[in-house]
């Protein structure tokens, strides 16, 4: 495939000045004469829009809101001429942010900053970083720039290759990452704050890539992107377990740039997340959604209809992939074993356990609907190391967590909430899930915390050892089967235990399972799990209130009701609402009578939809 030419004019995604007077016109209509409950997308990303382009943060997003709603540009041109030598944004960010705001807005640009965009491709160092999302940012920059000055020599280019050259690379490099997330999954899988990395370069490949092939992979990302978040989305919040994310939006759900997102495309939750300080404090993740809104791309209702129907109960599972593995172990990208129970008022999700992702890894939680913030709770073991680390950075692994401190603040910290460990693994059934805990003698850290939000209606300390819980709708009861203590907090009480051998049972429920709260704890305080601890061997054992008999052997099987669990039953994707083969490149979407067909082996089929 060669490079195509992709002029000034107007093209795919950019408007035309007589467009953007309409735009301006509608969001203004719309802004008065809607109160925006059950508000359609179309309403939504012209409220975005308008929003965005009142706010004075420099970015490219607010630049590009800004121009094409003819809103305050004297200032964006001014802000663009400054962000076109800004050297703090980081060079991957920076690809992908600056070619798509100038490729949305270069119609309505003076020469000097047509040249001084050009120019930034060729002064400014533009490092592609090191993890999956970095690295989708910078090619998907690096191929539409490329594409955008098709001709130009190495000495036109920052890093001395020819337009052709980059062209070629950078389109191998994103045809290689749509087979692999497709096939295996990928390594920086459902995260609530880096779902904002992935999400808005295909917004600007699908809106600008002159070659339909690309166009086409990069459409089917975004509904594989959007659907692996519609699975355990619940009322804006990102449920179950996940690869990355920041301590602030694990203990805060709906403060996640996911949330954002989430409003946009789903139109659940029902407020505007920006204006709601109860649950963003600050706003972060920048205005990347304004990419969204500018795209002609298009969510399928099928994964609206996904995202949003609650009326039934159901399990979903998944398999993905740990991150590129260089050292301390025999596979490359060894699977990661999703699971997740997802109802109307809440979301049990988990990761199998086991360092699966650095820093910043999530492994389980319950999250459940609430009108307040911090409407979670989880447990984990708050592991670092510098093996941990040097099994995916190339650098000395003497130096790596104090290097990693230096960035990510929290990482070598004993109260810290997110973590991988490889002493923390769990079972999950349904709406019950057992949690082992086997931290060495050498951990640095050497006790299991646990989050209990403020914000829960009823917190019972109960005789029988059980802790039961009310938030609204939805009942939790929390056993743990060694000594702990509650710490008291901001926003939380710190469940603390430095048993190194412990075992958590959880299990949720809710008005519509159980009845009343009442019914719901009597059920549970009859209920007694065993923990077993013989020579090097740990086992949980637990009947649910519902008669299942769940055995869990730490490092070893996980049997129900007699059963060892097969994790190859997860498949890539397997529930009510998606079914995919491990390996096969197909996922077929499902709801009602319909089927959506995303065929990454074949992109003529992404259209392909049957009712």
């Amino acid at each position: 495939m060669g490079i195509q030419q992709s002029g000034r004019g107007t093209s795919m995604g950019a408007l035309s000045p007589m467009k953007t007077f309409a735009l301006t016109f509608m969001a203004t209509l719309i802004i008065v004469s809607s109160g925006f409950s059950q508000s359609s997308f179309e309403e939504r990303r012209l409220r975005l829009l308008k929003v965005a382009s009142g706010e004075r943060e420099r970015s490219f997003q607010t630049v590009a809101a800004k121009t094409l709603l003819g809103a305050d540009t004297s200032y964006a041109l001014v802000m663009l001429d400054s962000l076109s030598h800004d050297e703090a944004i980081g060079g991957m960010f920076y690809s992908y942010s600056l070619i798509g705001c100038y490729l949305h807005v270069r119609h309505l640009l003076p020469d000097s900053l047509h040249r001084k965009v050009r120019d930034a491709y060729r002064l400014r160092t533009m490092y592609r970083g090191d993890t999956e999302n970095h690295w989708v940012m910078y090619y998907t920059g690096l191929y539409l720039a490329a594409q955008t000055w098709p001709s130009d020599g190495g000495r036109q280019w920052f890093n001395g290759k020819s337009s052709s050259e980059n062209f070629r690379e950078a389109e191998e490099w994103l045809r290689t990452w749509f087979t692999i997330s497709s096939t295996i999954g990928q390594g920086e899988f459902d995260s609530p704050t880096y779902i904002t990395t992935f999400v808005p370069p295909m917004l600007v490949l699908y809106d600008f890539a002159a070659d339909s092939t690309m166009k086409k992979y990069a459409g089917m990302m975004l509904d594989l992107l959007l659907a692996d978040f519609a699975f355990e989305h619940l009322k804006g919040n990102y449920g179950g377990g996940h690869s990355r994310d920041y301590p602030e939006d694990i203990i805060n759900p709906l403060a996640a740039p996911s949330t954002l997102w989430a409003w946009l495309y789903f139109g659940e939750p029902e407020f505007a997340p920006w204006n709601e300080t109860r649950y963003r404090p600050r706003h972060r993740g920048g205005w990347d959604p304004v990419y969204g809104a500018l795209s002609t791309y298009r969510l399928p209702e099928i994964i609206v209809n996904i995202a949003t129907d609650r009326a039934t109960p159901y399990v979903h599972t998944e398999t993905k992939r740990v991150r590129n593995v260089i050292r301390f172990g025999d596979q490359k990208n060894p699977p990661v074993f999703k699971y997740s129970y997802v109802t109307q008022d809440y979301v049990l999700g988990s990761l199998h356990g086991g360092i699966l992702q650095p820093i910043q890894q999530h492994t389980w939680d319950v999250t459940y609907v609430s009108d307040k913030p911090n409407n979670t709770l989880f447990t984990l073991h708050p592991y670092y190391s510098g093996e941990e680390l040097a099994m995916f950075f190339p650098e000395e692994k003497k130096f790596l967590a104090d290097e990693v401190d230096r960035y990510h603040k929290v990482y070598t910290n004993p109260n810290k909430w997110n973590s991988s460990s490889p002493d923390e693994q769990t079972f999950q059934h349904r709406n019950a899930i057992l949690v082992l805990y086997d931290i060495k003698p050498d951990s640095k850290h050497k006790h299991i915390d646990g989050f209990f939000s403020k914000n829960l209606d009823v917190m019972n300390q109960d005789r029988s050892g059980w802790i039961l819980c009310k938030a609204g709708d939805t009942y939790i009861a929390f056993y743990s089967l060694r000594n702990f203590k509650l710490i008291e907090e901001e926003v939380n009480w710190r469940w603390r235990s430095h048993e190194p051998r412990n075992g958590v049972v959880v299990e949720i429920g809710s008005r519509a399972e159980d009845g009343s709260f009442e019914r719901f704890q009597n059920r549970m305080v009859a209920l007694k799990p065993a923990l077993i601890i013989s020579g090097h061997s740990v086992m949980l054992r637990h009947k649910t209130r519902f008669g299942d008999t769940m055995e869990f052997v730490f490092d070893g099987r996980r049997i129900l009701n007699g059963k060892i669990i097969d994790f190859k039953e997860y498949r890539f994707f397997n529930g009510p609402f998606a079914e995919s083969d491990l390996g096969s490149g197909i996922i077929t979407l499902k709801y009602g009578n319909t089927r959506r067909v995303l065929n990454f082996n074949d992109a003529s089929t992404r259209d392909y939809t049957v009712e």
